[in-house]
């Protein structure tokens, strides 16, 4: 309990940050959800991948939104990536655990918000959307995409606490990405014939449970991840 109070308290100084960006994320939020809303009719009839890849988009890039240049992951000195904000915590007398929770929930708490705005006003303004699921329906697929957004947030974190990161390996991870990218592309549009949202949508309609039970359990199993790999990382890492 004292380590979640002290996450909290030591999170509040990237919140100052958030505050003064949380306008630009609702902003952004309200113009992908016109955007989504327009485009939503022909989406469900038919495969659009760009509409998939703007989604996708808006879910992956919301943590580099809300955070301050202190508080991005960037170059510190050689091949060594890390946020300066961590850099500063790890300096002090603080708990490691403590400063691992903050980021996590300085990442967290915006993102829930931004991916809650987006799919709610989706919802409303689309009367198309509203036809393929229940108002119990987008709660469910509402708490799922939080949770595949709140485990991508959860490796941002643990970069932040520093990473070495070469350009063999910046080269390769870039490649990686593009592979497992076009192999998901190509699995929904000629295998499942059908979009990643459009699947979770429908997915949703007939699996309400199931989708409830993958949102808590693949950020729940990131977070994990990511706090053991985030620890590992500071005992190990040589921030001089």
């Amino acid at each position: 309990m004292n380590t979640m109070k002290e996450s909290i308290w030591l999170a509040r100084f990237d919140f100052r940050h958030v505050v003064r960006h949380i306008l630009a994320l609702l902003m952004m939020a309200v113009l992908y959800a016109y955007f989504f809303s327009d485009l939503m009719e022909g989406y469900l009839g038919k495969i659009q991948p760009v509409f998939d890849l703007f989604f996708l988009m808006y879910i992956f890039f919301m943590p580099s939104w809300t955070r301050s240049k202190e508080s991005q992951i960037q170059k510190i000195d050689g091949d060594l990536y890390a946020a300066p904000t961590f850099l500063l915590f790890n300096q002090l007398p603080i708990k490691r655990k403590v400063i691992i929770f903050s980021r996590f929930i300085s990442l967290y708490i915006p993102v829930i918000v931004g991916t809650v705005v987006a799919l709610v006003l989706t919802y409303i303004w689309s009367d198309a959307f509203k036809d393929a699921l229940s108002t119990g329906g987008i709660v469910v697929l509402t708490i799922f995409w939080t949770g595949i957004a709140l485990a991508s947030c959860s490796a941002y974190a643990t970069m932040e606490t520093g990473e070495r990161i070469t350009k063999l390996r910046m080269v390769t991870s870039f490649i990686w990405l593009i592979l497992i990218g076009g192999a998901l592309f190509l699995l929904m549009k000629d295998v499942f014939k059908t979009g990643i949202l459009k699947w979770s949508v429908f997915f949703t309609s007939d699996h309400p449970f199931i989708m409830l039970v993958l949102a808590i359990v693949i950020p729940t199993l990131s977070t994990w991840w990511a706090y053991r790999h985030a620890l590992k990382q500071m005992n190990k890492m040589d921030y001089m």
